[in-house]
């Protein structure tokens, strides 16, 4: 695991090279490596997890043709690297890395679509002159990446460290805010960052075409395909066996619930030492530090659970958004990386589980996808929007473009508040989202529900889940692991119609057959449960005062909002979820403006983390 960093054109220099890497030391404290040339540099920072004295990067290939910086793990690197041995490659390390950087001598681009991990790339070819840029399928790791307006190509781990550059300033994407505020992640390849994007999962790019190209596609569903028991037990272990591969301590997180209990489970089986387990509550009645612990009572692991006050997360919050780069709210798994760095350098996450063996039938946006559907196929259902009110009347009014009803459905503005929210004209930024959104998950035969599944499988899971999960562990030096989103799995789960994972009104059907008689019964009656925040409670304490003022006085907030709708949002909002997380997230873009675009290099790069100490 490592942050990584670049530059390609006229500006290249060693200052350069080092001010990007200080910026993301975070990600790799152990050690840093560059390879500077005339018009290039690249960089890592290494968190070493595997092959600790001879991982060093960048790495070279045998006639030093090719040179590689590398975020992320290959856990089926041993296997390649045998097949690249046969046809006479020679291996300088023990390192996963060294394998990306043969294994594209060797077959080009297509090496990626043969890697199992999560990653991002870097290779610089120095016969061709040109950089390649990679992310792994479901999109784990992050890669950013820019052009200047001097034609200098600049890449990153994070937005921070293209800052660095001298000709790349902070400056506002509206069309990324309006995505923002309306589905408080921004999904495909835009930043809130104007001209900064991220690399999409499954691309690579290359600059001697200045393109990004696709080399995998999540599969489609198939009609009829349910996997049978066995097969999926045996991919989860297998996934989990795969990914425990480690020359550090590997421990997990642990909730009690299926997803984390069934990493727990096998990994106690495979994993060679005592097993460390961490969970984290708030002091709320809904915690899971009970069912945790039972869970890893019936395990035998080393148990760790801790508490935090809702009011540790507000006075980090600009800390928080200094790693996160985004206005974000979600940030609370910091916590909790940062107590397990203390015992463990890498540990086990159960993300992705929800979205592959569709585990939200309950949630709300869900209950409301499927009552869309049923709708759907009544002929006429949309005039009863003549008979609703409010967000009913919208979902109703749009059960034709099923875009439409999905934005409306899963947005607190999209189609309704958006134009009196914002200043400025957002008709156009509405519609292109509609259209993005329509052309990459609507535009096939499938039912209704099963293209929302898909839709958060790409968009929501990669750009709000995962994306944080990278940030706040990667602020701790801590690798997480996602090992229900290794590819065996992905390729297993994804074809199957999400009724085969829907019985009796539970949600995650497959993996519940495929773990019973493994996991303690309890794991099974525990309900969905997920890390949440009281915002509602903060609103109506100190943050909530200080949210109001900042709303209210604010000059950036009033450049971009109207402050009349916004007055009226604060005198509603007090027994309003949805209304309070809004106002939250304007007051979150308060705090990223005021220290990505308002401060100056010093300000953004050296007084926050001088914060932070």
């Amino acid at each position: 695991m490592c942050g990584i960093g670049g530059c390609i054109g006229d500006h290249v220099d060693a200052n350069l090279m080092t001010v990007m890497s200080d910026l993301i030391r975070h990600r790799g404290p152990d050690d840093h490596g560059e390879y500077l040339d005339k018009g290039v540099g690249i960089f890592s920072n290494r968190l070493s997890i595997i092959d600790l004295e001879g991982g060093h990067q960048p790495i070279f290939n045998e006639d030093e043709s090719l040179v590689i910086v590398f975020n992320g793990e290959i856990y089926n690197f041993p296997e390649i690297k045998k097949e690249l041995e046969k046809v006479g490659h020679r291996f300088r390390t023990r390192a996963d890395t060294e394998v990306i950087l043969h294994g594209f001598e060797e077959y080009g681009s297509k090496i990626f679509s043969l890697l199992n991990g999560m990653f991002a790339v870097a290779l610089w070819d120095l016969k061709r002159r040109r950089l390649i840029l990679a992310r792994d399928r479901v999109g784990i790791k992050p890669l950013y990446f820019t052009k200047t307006r001097e034609g200098d190509l600049v890449f990153c781990s994070e937005v921070k460290g293209i800052l660095a550059h001298p000709s790349v300033s902070a400056v506002v994407s509206d069309e990324a805010l309006y995505y923002l505020m309306s589905l408080y992640y921004i999904p495909f390849e835009f930043t809130l960052f104007s001209g900064i994007s991220k690399l999409l999962p499954g691309h690579y790019y290359d600059s001697s075409t200045d393109k990004s190209t696709p080399y995998w596609s999540p599969p489609p569903t198939k009609s009829g395909y349910c996997p049978e028991t066995a097969v999926v037990k045996d991919a989860l272990e297998q996934s989990v066996k795969r990914q425990l591969i480690s020359d550090v301590e590997v421990g997990s997180f642990l909730s009690g619930g299926l997803d984390t209990s069934t990493i727990v489970a096998f990994a106690t089986k495979h994993y060679p030492h005592k097993l460390k387990t961490f969970c984290m509550g708030f002091g709320h009645d809904d915690d899971e530090l009970e069912d945790a612990k039972r869970v890893a009572d019936f395990f035998g692991t080393e148990h760790y659970g801790f508490q935090i006050t809702d009011k540790a997360t507000i006075d980090l919050f600009p800390r928080l958004i200094w790693h996160s780069e985004q206005p974000k709210l979600n940030t609370y798994s910091w916590f909790v990386d940062e107590f397990a760095r203390k015992y463990v350098k890498v540990c086990l996450s159960g993300l992705g589980g929800d979205e592959l063996f569709f585990g939200y039938p309950t949630s709300v946006r869900y209950v409301a996808f499927q009552q869309a559907q049923k709708l759907m196929k009544i002929p006429g259902a949309s005039a009863l929007s003549s008979f609703a009110g409010g967000k009913r009347k919208k979902v109703l009014s749009s059960l034709g473009d099923r875009a439409k009803t999905y934005l409306t459905t899963i947005s607190p503005v999209y189609g309704s508040l958006d134009e009196k929210l914002f200043r400025d004209h957002i008709l156009d930024k509405r519609e292109k989202l509609r259209k993005r959104t329509q052309t990459e998950f609507f535009a096939n035969s499938d039912q209704f529900v099963q293209q929302t599944v898909r839709a958060e499988f790409q968009t929501k899971l990669v750009d709000d889940f995962l994306s944080i999960d990278d940030a706040m562990c990667m602020a701790h030096s801590l690798e997480n692991r996602v090992p229900l989103l290794d590819n065996q799995l992905v390729d297993l789960m994804l074809p199957v119609e999400y009724e085969h994972n829907y019985e009796n009104g539970f949600g995650k059907a497959l993996l519940r057959k495929a773990m019973k008689g493994i996991l303690p019964d309890d794991s099974f009656r525990k309900p969905k449960q997920g890390f949440s925040l009281d915002i509602v409670k903060w609103w109506k304490g100190e943050l909530g005062e200080e949210i109001r003022r900042t709303i209210i006085d604010s000059e950036i907030v009033n450049k971009y909002f109207d402050p009349v709708e916004l007055n009226t949002l604060i005198s509603t909002a007090n027994e309003s979820y949805s209304r309070v997380a809004l106002l939250s997230h304007v007051y979150a873009f308060h705090v990223w403006y005021g220290i990505f675009v308002e401060g100056d290099r010093q300000k953004a790069g050296k007084a926050v983390p001088h914060l932070m100490s």
